[in-house]
């Protein structure tokens, strides 16, 4: 009876491996955010099925349609410093926007998703600030999200709260073609919920963020 439930658990974790030989993890030689350009391999402007080529589709991902366009939601299941995710957003098939809150893609200066805004503002200069006056979410930290934003290059910052050290991190890194419309999450610059703030503000004022404790 023993050996047989040996023999059992051996087939299950030959199977096991064999099932995880069939799905490897990516493995990117680039992975280096250009502003305005591209993130690792992907390229503002390839297509759908470019996308799909690099980031397969897994049982965890998703997609949706929003008011800019098509959403691709890959999540790195694989990063060993803790997953995170790549939206790939698409109008008329063409890439228009990658963002990423996966520490395994970085700027050439080496920000990355849970950096410090000071780090940010240290390498990027003369970028304006916005606010994302939508749902709150906890784990953001219930607080608006903030955008810095450099137009010319193409490249945006997104800023969440950490409510237990109660200071803002990098959440998400975008690209876009440069001197083009931004979209901030599943909103559009037109939306009323999109305000700008001064320079390198953190915080929204007061009357725009009540909820704010």
């Amino acid at each position: 009876m023993k050996m047989a439930r040996i023999l059992t658990l051996t087939i299950f974790l030959f199977a096991a491996l064999a099932l995880h030989a069939q799905s490897p993890a990516p493995h990117f030689s680039n992975t280096v955010i250009e502003p305005g350009l591209s993130l690792g391999p992907l390229k503002l402007g390839d297509g759908r099925a470019r996308a799909l080529e690099l980031f397969p589709k897994k049982d965890e991902d998703q997609e949706w349609e929003d008011p800019c366009g098509t959403t691709l939601d890959w999540v790195d299941t694989t990063n060993p410093m803790g997953r995170g995710e790549v939206f790939i957003r698409l109008k008329k098939d063409k890439i228009f926007q990658i963002e990423s809150s996966s520490t395994r893609f970085q700027t050439a200066e080496g920000i990355t998703t849970f950096d410090s805004p000071e780090k940010v503002a240290h390498a990027y200069k003369d970028m304006r600030a916005y606010v994302l006056l939508s749902a709150l979410s906890p784990a953001l930290g219930d607080r608006p999200l903030v955008f810095w934003i450099d137009k010319k290059k193409g490249i945006a910052f997104t800023f969440a709260y950490d409510r237990p050290h109660r200071k803002r991190y990098l959440y998400k890194i975008s690209i876009f073609e440069p001197n083009k419309s931004f979209c901030p999450e599943q909103e559009t610059i037109n939306s009323m919920k999109w305000q700008a703030l001064e320079p390198y503000a953190l915080e929204p004022p007061a009357e725009l963020s009540p909820e704010r404790q």
